[in-house]
């Protein structure tokens, strides 16, 4: 078994202080040692947890705490990005702040994790949402104040197996110069699909996908995305936190689809996840009659649009910009806020994406696909649209196609999934980077 060292992150912010103690006091209570290190990213903060950190350095010798100072959150994916790049180990482990450890979690990590893979513990959760076989239902309760750690930690134990299966989620282990090869989490997803967008990339890079069912975790749920009291009907604070909640998942949706053409969490082939296809795709789009709306829940399918209307440049930039309301309504951000420090984030460019229909050369496009958007109906956008890139992966032939409305010429079909999955994030200025204590 390794004795190695391991790094475990924890990205924290508004709201979340008993999460956070209770998470702690099962860490203190359940690693075999207090020697790990412990980075936790502080992104927001109204209850003192800066302060209360800083008295856990005392049990925690490794603890570094990062404290984001800006107007704005860095958010879940630009903060996890930042914790790994600080962590001082190579085995990067990823918690969120609202989860429990089970005893001896440290060492259950390493029982199984091997390098390149990206090793998955299993989480156990309160019955708020339907049941499945990669977790373990049972009702330890909503609280972290209440929450009873010997019992779970007793329960833990019994329920710990010698087996592992494939499935991807948080918490998650690896070797953190994985995560670094293929560029870190996306900051194009700011309120989630982070995750499914994080599994394609990996399993394009060779990594394993591996889940240990004897690294247990309490998992309260969703409490940084949706609130911690999103489940209460009656808390209309909540649910209207948790309305925008679902319009920022909206269109989170929308750039993931812009982003490999259709949503997946990763597809299970046995006991491997299939690697994620991308093929570029060129459309050449009749607009004539046809709204702003109808227009984007096509665009989002190909790698280039080209239209005979400039204007819809224009008008789609202004959706783009106009989707990250939603979040910075959950995150307290304003308008001019968000002008100063949007650098920070991959951002969706509709000049890249969508261009004047002079510009094309058939020719020199890898497949092109024509068509006009009052010729087709629901049905296409959901069904041949939503399954295109999987249709071309299962031909081998070049040339003109026909399939309803549509007409394809595949001149040059090359996968560019790998090329796609390795992205840049912009550089944060030096003057807004958080401290480090």
């Amino acid at each position: 078994m390794s004795t190695e060292k391991i790094s475990f992150c924890i990205n924290t912010s508004r709201n979340e202080i008993n999460h956070v103690k209770l998470l702690f006091r099962s860490l203190e209570q359940n690693l075999s040692t207090k020697e790990h290190e412990i980075v936790v990213f502080i992104d927001s903060d109204n209850q003192g947890t800066f302060e209360w950190l800083l008295t856990q350095k005392s049990i925690f010798p490794n603890l570094k705490i990062l404290r984001n100072t800006l107007p704005i959150c860095y958010g879940y994916s630009r903060n996890i990005n930042e914790m790994f790049e600080q962590a001082s180990n190579e085995i990067v482990s990823f918690l969120q702040s609202d989860m429990v450890v089970c005893k001896d979690y440290d060492l259950e990590i390493l029982k199984g994790l091997e390098p390149g893979m990206m090793l998955c513990s299993t989480r156990i959760e309160p019955p708020l949402h339907p049941p499945g076989p990669e977790k373990i239902t049972h009702d330890f309760g909503l609280d972290p104040e209440t929450f009873d750690l010997e019992t779970f930690t007793h329960f833990a134990e019994k329920h710990k197996e010698d087996r592992f299966s494939v499935y991807f989620f948080a918490p998650f282990t690896m070797y953190r110069k994985e995560w670094l090869s293929v560029g870190g989490q996306n900051t194009l997803f700011r309120r989630s699909r982070e995750d499914s967008d994080m599994l394609i990339r990996m399993v394009l890079n060779g990594t394993k996908m591996s889940q240990t069912w004897r690294a247990l975790v309490y998992h309260f749920t969703c409490t940084s995305s949706r609130g911690p009291k999103w489940f209460d009907q009656d808390n209309k604070e909540a649910q209207e936190r948790l309305r925008y909640q679902q319009l920022a998942d909206m269109y989170e949706l929308h750039r993931f689809i812009s982003l490999w053409g259709a949503f997946k969490h990763g597809d299970l082939i046995g006991s491997e996840y299939k690697k994620q296809v991308y093929y570029n795709i060129a459309a050449k789009i009749d607009t004539t009659g046809a709204s702003l709306e109808q227009f984007l829940e096509f665009e989002r399918f190909f790698d280039k649009t080209y239209v005979q209307d400039t204007s819809l440049i224009v008008q789609t930039q202004k959706v783009y910009d106009d989707q990250h309301k939603a979040a910075n309504i959950l995150l307290n951000i304003t308008d001019d806020v968000w002008e100063e420090y949007k650098y920070m984030y991959n951002t969706l460019d509709a000049s890249s994406r969508i261009k004047p229909l002079s510009e094309l050369e058939e020719d020199s496009v890898d497949i092109l696909i024509e068509f006009s958007i009052k010729d087709v109906h629901d049905s296409y956008i959901h069904g041949f649209l939503g399954q295109l890139q999987d249709i071309l992966d299962e031909t081998d032939d070049t040339g003109e196609f026909s399939y309803g409305p549509f007409t394809l010429q595949i001149n040059n079909k090359v996968d560019r999934a790998k090329e796609r999955g390795i992205i840049t994030n912009p550089q944060v200025k030096p003057e807004h980077l958080y401290e480090v204590y």
